[in-house]
């Protein structure tokens, strides 16, 4: 009789140890999905900034100033951005800040190598998001 009750109690630690591994799996699976899927969308979002180093290279400071657009990214996925690596983290948040500092500006002329600070700035933050990936 002890048999089977052995028998029945190894199959269900068997089957619950399988269903734990299995959803830990899963769980672990979707992380990475999602954090690729932020890190794409990163990505997407500076190359759609890309003009930030083109007029800045050209020395168009105030049409610069005056196109800043929205970080929809960014400012949709804040709370998220703390799964990315430290490097990514670190050169999206500088660059962003800056990005926020220069649309704020009325007259960007004084400040010509802070604004090619922020150009520099974008290549990093691509260049962490390209890297991670």
């Amino acid at each position: 009789m002890a048999g089977p009750l052995a028998g029945f109690v190894v199959g269900s630690l068997i089957g619950a140890v399988a269903t734990i591994a299995g959803s830990y799996f899963l769980f672990v699976r979707r992380r990475r999905a999602a954090v690729e899927r932020l890190r794409l969308a990163f990505e997407t979002e500076l190359a759609a900034l890309s003009y930030v180093e083109e007029l800045s290279e050209a020395g168009r400071y105030e049409e610069l100033a005056a196109t800043v657009e929205e970080p929809v990214v960014y400012e949709t996925n804040a709370g998220e951005i703390g799964r990315l690596s430290d490097a990514e983290v670190e050169a999206l948040v500088t660059f962003y800040t800056d990005l926020y500092w220069l649309r704020d500006q009325q007259d960007v002329e004084d400040e010509k190598s802070r604004v090619d600070e922020i150009a520099d700035e974008w290549r990093l933050a691509l260049d962490a998001v390209r890297a991670a990936g």
